[in-house]
């Protein structure tokens, strides 16, 4: 694989969920924020945000963008990184700025 591969596979964004407690995302260029209930990232593209509980990063790989996440997860919400800046923490309200 040259430099060009690896830089497509590392911005192509997917999202697998099984059952609710296993995800693996492709495409991730940072996390900004984690806890157990909410982890903060961001694509190329957009903010992502992935809500529930019990949550848990079990691998990052920054150089390929791959991040498996377990726990039971309730909601994956995209924002407009351009607009919210890097905001990290969860919907229900805590947050912090970067």
């Amino acid at each position: 694989m040259n430099e060009n591969d690896a830089a497509k596979t590392k911005s192509a964004h997917d999202i697998r969920l099984s059952e609710r407690r296993e995800m693996t995302l492709t495409g991730i260029e940072a996390v900004d924020g984690f806890d157990t209930e909410s982890v903060i990232m961001h694509t190329s593209e957009d903010g992502l945000s992935v809500q529930g509980h019990e949550l848990h990063i079990d691998k990052f790989d920054a150089d390929t963008g791959r991040l498996m996440l377990s726990g039971v997860v309730d909601a994956i919400v995209y924002f407009d990184m351009k607009r919210h800046g890097k905001k990290t923490g969860s919907a229900r309200g805590k947050q912090s700025f970067h």
